[in-house]
């Protein structure tokens, strides 16, 4: 208990998380530590939650690799999906037709129309759009500056298109900053423009203001302009459509009646992965090394207003917890490590490592279960971190800076030598003895 309130206990504390924040803070550009920072960019604990199999996987017995079981993740009947895969604007104009007879409430189309193709595509798709009810097309929000989260224009379909439409933008916040494939797990509901006072919407967030305006304005009085995505569905979990089906009637379509339909490109054949317009989700069967993309961008938008219609947030902790949390334990790690290396330094590595283990394995619990069971994310990646090189730390303290730090204390008078200290305390003890000698009245 007494190492807890020791000098020297508060001092290697300090000493530790300075080394931390000036390794974490160097002003290096290097590709040394790149593997390592992309590792832990792309990857947290938390993801394993997420981590469901193939859309191809049919071995029930699998699927109890995963924390969750998908046949318990109920189906989305919020959202039907058209895969319009490499169709023409005519074509397109047809299958909205078709769509708009079954009474949809919302109808997006994840796709851009910049340039025109000349009247025979152009002129059937322009009238298709401008009959169909709430309809949502896609901006773009552009920045001349990648490295901050400042966007300075819009990008548009082309006016032809765009006439009667609404808009929402498609920017997805990703890991990779657009190089390559990139990791998807958070989104911004909601953005200004510059300095102005405009707010512009996601295409999710559009098209759930005019599917739930309740939802939406729950939402935005969460006042988050930055929210993680609660992963509840890949592609089996949706109904889909391939543009032939809806061009041929086939199959049963009156399921788009009041439904949220949006457009997009779900691969070649319908649900087949393939390279365009996927991405790395926490969705991934594989949690990590080499993996192939898991996600098409129509199935974020579909697990975004899932959320969003269902109010089923994930809450982040605070930054001040975690912070405290690593705070408080890697000090009660300190202690305990300098009171092993002045009592127990043969055993010292295997009871500190073992300490380690147990300690890290149960906060990397801690991290899943949270998720698992509530819902709620805990950034303790950083932590996790400095538990793994605090043993390492005191070790180096105590036995080359400990020294040369009480030299200096006890130059300047902050401390007092080991001999003062014990002609103090024998001259205590002497005084002591000679109060209990002295005769009693």
């Amino acid at each position: 208990m007494k190492y807890l309130f020791r000098l020297n206990t508060f001092l290697c504390a300090g000493y530790i998380g300075v080394f931390i924040f000036f390794f974490t803070h160097l002003p290096i550009q290097t590709d040394l530590f790149d593997p390592l920072a992309k590792a832990f960019e792309d990857s947290e604990m938390s993801d394993l939650v997420f981590s469901q199999p193939p859309v191809n996987e049919k071995s029930a017995s699998d699927e109890l690799e995963y924390l969750r079981n998908p046949l318990e993740i109920a189906r989305d009947t919020n959202v039907i999906l058209v895969n319009i895969q490499f169709i023409n604007r005519a074509e397109i104009a047809q299958t909205l037709d078709i769509i708009n007879r079954y009474g949809p409430k919302v109808v997006g189309i994840d796709a851009f129309f910049r340039r025109e193709k000349g009247p025979a595509l152009d002129f059937p798709l322009a009238m298709s759009l401008s009959q169909t009810k709430n309809l949502i097309l896609v901006n773009e929000l552009i920045t001349t500056d990648k490295t901050k989260d400042v966007f300075n224009s819009l990008q548009y379909s082309n006016p032809l298109f765009n006439e009667t439409a609404n808009n929402g933008f498609t920017n997805l916040l990703s890991s990779a900053s657009g190089e390559g494939f990139r990791t998807i797990k958070e989104f911004y509901p909601f953005q200004y423009l510059g300095s102005t006072d405009s707010l512009y919407l996601n295409f999710s967030t559009k098209i759930v203001e005019l599917a739930n305006p309740e939802a939406y304005e729950y939402l935005k009085s969460r006042g988050y302009f930055k929210e993680t995505v609660n992963w509840t569905e890949n592609y089996r979990k949706l109904t889909a459509f391939g543009a032939h089906q809806v061009l041929g009637e086939i199959g049963y379509l009156s399921v788009m009646k009041d439904k949220i339909v949006i457009l997009d490109y779900i691969g070649l054949q319908l649900g087949a992965r393939d390279l365009v317009d996927i991405f790395y989700t926490p969705q991934n069967p594989i949690f990590a090394g080499i993996a192939y993309p898991d996600t098409y961008e129509v199935i974020v938008h579909a697990n975004i207003i899932s959320m969003i219609m269902d109010k089923k947030y994930i809450h982040q902790t605070p930054e001040w917890l975690t912070l405290l949390i690593m705070v408080v334990i890697a000090y009660l790690n300190v202690s305990l490590f300098l009171f092993i290396a002045d009592r127990r330094k043969i055993y010292y590595d295997l009871i500190t490592k073992s300490i380690q283990l147990v300690e890290i394995a149960f906060f990397m619990g801690v991290i899943v279960l949270l998720m698992l069971k509530f819902q709620i994310k805990i950034h303790l990646t950083f932590f996790l971190i400095t538990l793994a090189l605090s043993a390492y730390l005191t070790e180096l303290y105590a036995g080359s800076l400990r020294p040369i730090t009480e030299k200096y204390l006890l130059k300047i008078g902050l401390i007092k030598s080991k001999s003062e200290n014990n002609s103090n305390d024998q001259g205590v003890i002497n005084e002591y003895k000679t109060c209990l000698a002295l005769p009693r009245k």
